[in-house]
């Protein structure tokens, strides 16, 4: 198949893009945002092959020449230490974005978009963003892939085990606003690749296609004292930790009934995970 790729610059989509080179079997479109460090993505496919997105139309309008059978779509802007909370960049990455590639494909109807996403139920403008970018792609020939949080190697986001690893080696206490017992569901980056392996494969096969479906990538939910205890069962230079809530919380995003992915389950639990991390 003509893949397009989306968000092709950030983690989990580089992951999922290696895993694919090295199976040699689908043709790769790569889209970026206009300004992008394409460095790496050279080293997997041809300059030609990666298109550069400036918010408009007009710069997709060459998307057409490559016959895109299916669009994985990655791209997200989520706000955090290191992306202030731009409203427009927001809608920008999570709504239009999409929005502007499926007008562009002119939304032929043999053309499969699997949409990666991240359960919320929050009210804030990325969940927002994101659950109307899901209600409008299911207009066409779509599935969805819900994630909860991921790690891995090499991962540069500031997601909660990279600060545990930057807390630990500093010897700083971290000073958690969270309760110990706040829920948490961490999924490693292998088993998120695999999962989205699984979809492709799925798209390529009509009789397994699920158009309309909406399934889940996820480990099983932990508490954060559990994950604090593994990790110093784990890491070479303890963390310390002190606790500011003591009261029982429950993780936003583990509310989600979705089922899991068909033929998928998690090989990978978090000690299995981080030695993976340490031991690079």
């Amino acid at each position: 198949m003509n893949i397009l790729i989306t968000g092709a610059n950030g983690y989990l989509a580089k992951s999922l893009i290696k895993e694919l080179i090295s199976r040699k079997i689908h043709n790769l479109t790569l889209l970026v945002r206009k300004d992008s460090n394409i460095n790496e993505l050279l080293k997997y496919c041809d300059r030609e092959k990666i298109i550069f997105y400036d918010n408009t139309i007009k710069s997709l309008e060459n998307i057409k020449d490559h016959n895109i059978d299916l669009v994985f779509h990655l791209a997200n802007y989520y706000p955090d230490f290191s992306r202030p909370e731009i409203p427009q960049d927001i809608i920008d990455s999570n709504f239009t974005l999409i929005a502007n590639v499926l007008t562009e494909l002119k939304l032929k109807k043999y053309i499969k978009i699997i949409n990666v996403t991240t359960y919320l139920n929050d009210k804030s403008l990325y969940s927002s963003s994101k659950n109307a970018a899901k209600i409008y792609i299911h207009n066409f020939n779509c599935n969805t892939i819900e994630l909860s949080d991921t790690y891995g190697i090499n991962d540069p986001r500031p997601k909660l085990i990279n600060l545990l690893i930057n807390y630990s080696e500093s010897g700083k206490k971290l000073l958690m606003k969270s309760s110990p017992d706040s829920q948490i569901n961490l999924t490693y980056i292998a088993d998120i690749v695999r999962g989205f392996m699984s979809s492709i494969e799925g798209a390529s096969d009509e009789k397994k296609w699920n158009r309309g479906k909406v399934f889940a990538i996820k480990n099983q939910n932990i508490t954060l004292k559990e994950v604090i205890n593994t990790f110093n069962e784990v890491a070479p230079n303890k963390i310390k930790v002190e606790w500011l809530n003591e009261k029982y919380e429950v993780g936003h995003h583990l509310d989600s009934d979705v089922k899991i992915l068909p033929g998928w389950e998690p090989r990978y639990n978090l000690i299995m995970g981080l030695k993976e991390i340490f031991k690079k």
